[in-house]
């Protein structure tokens, strides 16, 4: 620890953003709760200007120091707000943080639904690191779920793939399904590619389909979207009887 320390002084006097970023690297690689004042310091003295150039290594960090000690709410506020202001590179960093840090924390509904927003993004790598961050978590937020839904109309495999993973630990049976498509008509969401993401994940026997399908049709769903589902669902019968 003394090293490290000496080294932390050399570095923060020197205020060079090189050596600073060498030194959070080999903080990240050898991570220890005690690293955390070291970040602390980083944080809250250094210049505007120079954390800019540092604050990719710092969140690398901190998210491996999350990896082995809880963290305080201080540091999941810092990455919340960092998250909306940073760019592609700075905002995957931090997704991917908060799946070190969830670990041994844990993540409070706002940096749930911060992640859940992510699943919005443009780039692809980040969305897909954000659906590895839900897919730790017991019970998502409706406003989240919601996102989730829009993925399944991506046209990217890995992309649906965990999707798929996410909402079969979210609901365990079709009630709990078909409640969540009603909450905020969220079934308006899927287009037809959806809807067959969906049946795919959520459906292994036709018991389950045939009610899913009658609780569709007896619902107070506009009828533009009980034909999608409906016409949709069976196709999907007709396949699992070809593969019987």
């Amino acid at each position: 620890m003394k090293l490290i320390e000496g080294s932390f002084k050399k570095v923060k006097e020197s205020k060079n953003p090189e050596k600073l970023n060498d030194f959070l690297v080999k903080l990240g690689e050898d991570p220890k709760g005690e690293y955390l004042d070291f970040i602390d310091y980083f944080i809250n003295n250094l210049e505007p200007q120079i954390l800019k150039k540092i604050l990719l290594n710092l969140i690398f960090a901190l998210g491996q120091v999350g990896k082995v000690v809880e963290l305080d709410e201080k540091y999941l506020i810092f990455l919340s707000e960092t998250y909306y202001t940073s760019d592609r590179w700075i905002r995957r960093e931090i997704i991917q943080a908060f799946q070190n840090i969830s670990e041994n924390t844990t993540l409070t509904n706002k940096i749930i639904e911060l992640v859940g927003y992510a699943l919005n993004d443009d780039y692809t790598p980040i969305k897909i690191d954000a659906q590895k961050v839900l897919l730790t978590q017991t019970r998502i937020p409706d406003k989240v779920i919601k996102n989730i839904f829009h993925t399944l109309n991506s046209k990217e495999f890995e992309v649906i793939n965990y999707s798929s993973k996410i909402l079969e630990k979210q609901f365990k049976d079709t009630n709990q399904l078909f409640a969540s498509l009603n909450e905020s008509e969220n079934f308006m969401i899927l287009k037809s590619h959806g809807v067959r993401a969906l049946l795919l994940i959520c459906f292994k026997s036709f018991i389950n389909l045939d009610l899913f399908q009658e609780m569709i049709i007896n619902s107070k769903w506009p009828d533009t979207s009980k034909k999608l589902y409906v016409k949709e669902i069976e196709t999907y019968k007709r396949i699992i009887l070809k593969n019987l």
